[in-house]
């Protein structure tokens, strides 16, 4: 059973927590402190964002520039990961993400900076790591904002895991805001930014909803009746803390 089948068949109605880089309000966003952090808060899983360095290892960074994170004006993709070690040493690599958290769930983001063009390296790189990890697959998902770098990842992966569109309203090319990324290829679930969920569930009724950073009471109260399956957020201790009082009502 797949993780897409998990979410469908899950007990009881229960909504699944994602820390969204781990557990960023707290701890350094994307390192494994934060996401031990999100998992000590109770969150079923975590949200995170992989890059390949420029010799080819797959390291967990939203950015590809060191610049807003760690003040240091270098690329991800321009060095080796030596050189990345060396600089700064709280980035991990994917696999020691997977060593330290073990079978969680994941929302592995692939990240690709251009809306259109993309490193064929990441979406490669990504697979051969999760081959490497079949125990794990029941409980991952792969989603980007790149619908191209997804289709690619939809030739490798599509049998194995749920595939998903990111998207929100603003800040992407016009002609992906609402989740056109879904035609380009065999997507399974649509993951809008937060506050456009629900249109997204009321203009496309027969599409799974994911939405990412539900950060506050009132929006995973929203979230709840839209019967989303998960959430995604930044305060995981806060998601878990206003599920719970909901279920008691």
């Amino acid at each position: 059973m797949n993780s897409w089948e998990l979410l469908k068949d899950r007990d009881n109605g229960k909504v699944y927590v994602l820390g969204h880089r781990g557990s960023p309000l707290i701890e350094r966003e994307n390192t494994l402190q934060s996401f031990c952090r999100a998992i000590d808060e109770g969150a079923d899983g975590v949200e995170l964002d992989v890059h390949p360095t420029l010799d080819d290892h797959l390291v967990v960074s939203h950015d590809n520039s060191l610049k807003r994170v760690f003040g240091i004006d270098k690329k991800i993709e321009d060095i080796t990961f030596e050189e990345l070690r060396g600089i700064a040493p709280e980035v991990p690599l994917l696999s020691e993400v997977f060593d330290t958290l073990g079978s969680v769930w994941y929302d592995i983001e692939i990240k690709a900076d251009k809306p259109i063009g993309f490193r064929k390296e990441v979406v490669d790189l990504l697979w051969e790591e999760l081959k490497k990890r079949e125990s794990f697959w029941p409980q991952i998902m792969i989603s980007s904002f790149n619908p191209f770098a997804m289709r690619r990842a939809g030739k490798l992966m599509k049998k194995h895991f749920p595939l998903g569109i990111i998207y929100e309203g603003e800040n992407i090319p016009i002609v992906c805001r609402r989740g056109q990324g879904r035609l380009i290829f065999p997507c399974s679930f649509l993951k809008p930014k937060w506050n456009i969920a629900k249109r997204e569930k009321e203009d496309k009724p027969g599409w799974t909803i994911c939405p990412w950073t539900v950060d506050t009471e009132e929006g995973i109260k929203v979230m709840l009746e839209l019967s989303v399956p998960l959430i995604i957020t930044n305060n995981p201790s806060l998601a878990i803390r206003t599920l719970q009082e909901e279920n008691r009502r």
